[in-house]
């Protein structure tokens, strides 16, 4: 039984409830961490903080004893980082009427060093926003910590869309499609979204999984979905987002299944670049061809060269320095 498995379950034993006369025992308490901490959120049936393995188990023996004839099964949600899950937990009647709702219920669950779950929370099935609020919060104050600044420019991109509107772009942003479906043309990424919002006003989007963050932007999965309790995703698709002075300068969409192109894509995008590299590039692509003219148009008439190598110290200002880079090439 994996720690994903575990969550799923939404029982971390070991629980033994008697069940038609004989003992049923629900493995998972070594998945559980000493000092776990639990917060149910729900409106109805709250059973509060709890601090502790042994209150956990606690509660978790309650739970088995009130529903011994449950089928428990779950779908996960979203995730966040590698240490962060939050699922749609729903236990089913396995008595007369088989297959019967008995209870749904959406929970975050942390893991730590071990692999150990240290951290729960349990929201009403209808509270999908501030399930997927705190589970933010919790990813920005641990694992996106040093990308905080992104991370915090994509919730609002995507707060924004949600409201059917276009989050802040530089005046001359790039938004490029490479789905192979229905895709957009290259720049028609508002024209597309603000159709779909015409055409499916209650649509919403949510990211599922979070697969890149840099001081750039990120690389995430998010989620279509026509209701708003529980989101039932009728499509996925990654999304490359950067920024620059806190507004998108950059989005590019991928189908679900293209995560390698996604991640080569962003990892190109991530290089450390600015005008001064890209000239430079140039200045070297000039060189390589021994395009003097080129290379020279690149250099001031009133540049300064200083060479600070020992044994080769020189400075060379306005035309010397154009006639010694000249000298160079040519040598070259």
């Amino acid at each position: 039984m994996n720690t994903i498995r575990a969550v799923e379950l939404g029982v971390l034993g070991p629980l033994q409830v008697r069940q038609d006369g004989a003992p049923v025992v629900i493995p998972g308490a070594e998945l559980v961490a000493l000092d776990i901490s639990t917060d149910d959120r729900r409106r109805v049936v709250n059973a509060g903080n709890r601090h502790g393995r042994d209150e956990h188990i606690a509660d978790m023996r309650s739970i088995a004893e009130v529903l011994p004839n449950g089928d428990t099964t779950s779908a996960v949600m979203a995730t966040r980082g590698a240490r962060l899950v939050l699922t749609r937990i729903c236990i089913l009647s396995r008595g007369i009427e088989a297959s019967e709702l008995i209870a749904e219920v959406l929970r975050i669950d942390e893991i730590d060093d071990d692999n150990r779950i240290v951290s729960a929370s349990a929201f009403d099935v209808d509270d999908i926003d501030a399930a997927l609020r705190e589970l933010d919060a919790w990813y920005l104050a641990g694992e996106a910590d040093a990308h905080s600044d992104t991370w915090a420019l994509i919730a609002q991109a995507y707060t924004a869309i949600n409201r059917h509107e276009l989050p802040p772009t530089t005046p001359a942003w790039v938004n490029v499609d490479h789905r192979r479906g229905r895709a957009f043309a290259p720049g028609d990424l508002a024209a597309y979204l603000y159709a779909t919002w015409d055409l499916a006003p209650d649509i919403n989007v949510y990211v599922e999984a979070v697969h890149q963050l840099s001081n750039l932007g990120g690389l995430v999965t998010h989620a279509h979905g026509s209701s708003r309790e529980g989101f039932d995703a009728e499509w996925r698709e990654i999304i490359l987002l950067t920024f620059e002075a806190g507004r998108v300068n950059h989005f590019e969409v991928f189908d679900e299944a293209d995560l390698d192109a996604a991640l080569a894509r962003f990892g190109e995008l991530n290089r450390l670049e600015n005008a001064a590299t890209r000239t430079y590039e140039r200045l070297v692509e000039a060189y390589n061809r021994r395009d003097v003219d080129g290379f020279l148009a690149l250099k001031t008439q009133d540049g300064r060269l200083e060479d600070r190598r020992k044994g080769l110290r020189h400075i060379a200002v306005g035309p010397e320095w154009q006639k010694t880079k000249r000298s160079w090439l040519e040598a070259g």
